[in-house]
C-alpha cells in the first residue's frame, strides 16, 4: 500500500478535465488591493472557487470558476479575474513538484477585505 508523503499536496477532487485537482497552497497571499478591483459593485460577503493549471514562476492559468457563496454573487468571477496575479506553490507528490496540474483556489471575502 502506498502511503502519501507527510509533504504530499491534498488532492480535493477532480479538475474540469478529470485530473486531479489538489488544494492550493499561497507562495504569496494577493492583497486585498490586487483583489478588490475585481470585485462586483455592492458585493456582499461570501467567498468564491475557481480551479487553476499551475505553471512556471508560481502562477496560474486557464482558471474555471467551481462556485460561489452566496449564489449570484459572481465572486468567483471575482476571483478568476484576479488570479493572473496570483502566486501558488505547485503541487507536491512524492517530494516532486507537479508544475501543470490543477489546483482548487478559494478566496474569502469579508468587508474590509479578503481572506
Amino acid at each position: 500500500v502506498l502511503r502519501p508523503a507527510a509533504d504530499d499536496s491534498a488532492e480535493v477532487g477532480r479538475a474540469p478535465n478529470g485530473e486531479v485537482l489538489y488544494g492550493a497552497e499561497w507562495f504569496r497571499k494577493p492583497t486585498d488591493v490586487e483583489l478588490s478591483g475585481y470585485l462586483p459593485p455592492n458585493a456582499p460577503e461570501g467567498w468564491g472557487l475557481i480551479a487553476c493549471k499551475t505553471v512556471a514562476d508560481h502562477r496560474v492559468e486557464y482558471c474555471v470558476e467551481l462556485g460561489n457563496s452566496p449564489p449570484g454573487s459572481r465572486l468567483a468571477s471575482a476571483v478568476r479575474q484576479a488570479a493572473w496575479q496570483f502566486r501558488v506553490r505547485a503541487p507536491r507528490k512524492n517530494g516532486q513538484e507537479l508544475v501543470g496540474a490543477w489546483v482548487q483556489i478559494r478566496i474569502e471575502y469579508v468587508h474590509g477585505g479578503a481572506r
